[in-house]
Order: C-alpha cells, then sequence, then structure tokens
C-alpha cells in the first residue's frame, strides 16, 4: 500500500536515509511526521548496534523511543544477515 497525503491519519512515520558508505557509525538524516507536524530527525547507529537520536526542542519523547526502537530493529536484522543495514528506511507505528 502506497503512502497517500504528506501526514498518516495517526501514530507517527519516521522516513530517514543515509549517504552510500560503509560504516557504522551509520548517520541517518530525515523526518518524523505526526497527524499534525513535521519534525527533523537525525540518527546515529554506532557499531555496538546504540543508537543516538537528535530531535528538536518541544518534539514528543515518543519520536526518539519510536525511531531507536525502528533502528534498532532494522540495524540488528541486517546483521544476522551479515549485511549493511538499508540506506532508506520508512516506517509507521500507531500511537501507544
Amino acid at each position: 500500500m502506497s503512502i497517500v497525503g504528506s501526514h498518516p491519519e495517526s501514530g507517527v512515520r519516521i522516513d530517514v536515509e543515509r549517504p552510500i558508505g560503509h560504516g557504522p557509525p551509520w548517520r541517518y538524516e530525515g523526518e518524523a511526521v505526526t497527524p499534525t507536524e513535521r519534525f527533523p530527525l537525525v540518527l546515529v547507529v554506532t557499531a555496538d548496534g546504540s543508537v543516538e537520536v537528535d530531535l528538536p526542542a518541544g518534539a514528543p519523547g515518543s519520536i526518539a523511543k519510536t525511531a531507536r526502537g525502528i533502528l534498532r530493529t532494522v540495524c540488528k536484522h541486517a546483521g544476522v544477515d551479515g549485511i549493511h543495514p538499508p540506506r532508506r528506511i520508512v516506517r509507521w507505528r500507531s500511537e501507544r
């Protein structure tokens, strides 16, 4: 199913991309999109799998937690398969 519209109806959409190259660390830049707002987002994934999140002041704390979880999962699965994580990651998560 394709994304229709610029904002999700609920929850948060994480859309980040990293440049071509080897790592770690991998630096992803993009945005977190809620039904009403957009927040610039930077995530750095280190060799041990920890994820640093940089969001502007005033962004809901739940976005950082959600983005961190998504990146940890994606990178863990890539590591199990012996490959680098994907260059672009787009995921939606519902409100909890």
